[in-house]
């Protein structure tokens, strides 16, 4: 099965059906962001296709900025705003692999923010590492389980 998956901005991850057609996955990919799209590239087996018009008239993606963050190795300074579209390289669908790591990631961030809802972190930097940390932590039960 072609798994390609959006990240919402609640964190919900969703699969997207996917055509064959590149013209018609461009289409799909600009329904799914809302507008035109930039590809954002932070691992090269994954694609992060973000809102053309970035923080403008968005909300943050918490799921998607703890996955670019760790898929890259640092904390990234910026956040990514808007649904944002998951593909393989060149649009192609996302390996079981990938899906794996970006379904995990988005349930450890969804877990970390039930948590605030009876204990708010301190402060934004106390937040970044509470949800960097608990995303580490999947990724390498999802790396592991891979035998990566």
């Amino acid at each position: 099965m072609d798994t390609v998956l959006r990240i919402d901005t609640d964190g919900a991850a969703v699969a997207l059906p996917w055509p064959d057609d590149d013209s018609e996955r461009r289409q799909t990919v600009r329904a799914a962001v809302g507008g035109p799209s930039d590809r954002a590239v932070y691992h090269r087996r994954a694609h992060l296709h973000v809102h053309g018009s970035g923080q403008s008239e968005c909300p943050m993606n918490l799921p998607a900025w703890v996955l670019a963050s760790l898929w890259r190795g640092i904390d990234i300074p910026y956040g990514l705003y808007g649904d944002v579209v998951v593909t393989g390289p060149d649009i192609e669908p996302l390996d079981a692999d990938m899906v794996d790591e970006v379904l995990s990631v988005c349930a450890a961030v969804a877990e970390v923010r039930q948590e605030w809802s009876s204990r708010p972190p301190v402060g934004e930097a106390q937040a970044r590492a509470e949800l960097l940390a608990a995303g580490r932590h999947v990724l390498s039960r999802c790396r592991a389980d891979a035998g990566r």
